[in-house]
């Protein structure tokens, strides 16, 4: 499993579990920062898969 793919997965976690708990800086953080990557992460992903569908 890739590195990034892990990272979502335990964050997911803890927002949704509640795990350790997460405070607002933290999750302001992760919407500045992690989610606009994350977003052109997969479009690249997706334009990759359409490439390869024609």
């Amino acid at each position: 499993m890739h590195p990034c793919r892990r990272q979502i997965i335990a964050t997911r976690n803890r927002l949704i579990h509640g795990y350790l708990g997460i405070d607002n800086d933290t999750l302001w953080s992760i919407i500045q920062d992690d989610i606009p990557a994350l977003i052109i992460e997969l479009q690249k992903i997706v334009t990759n898969l359409k490439k390869q569908n024609k």
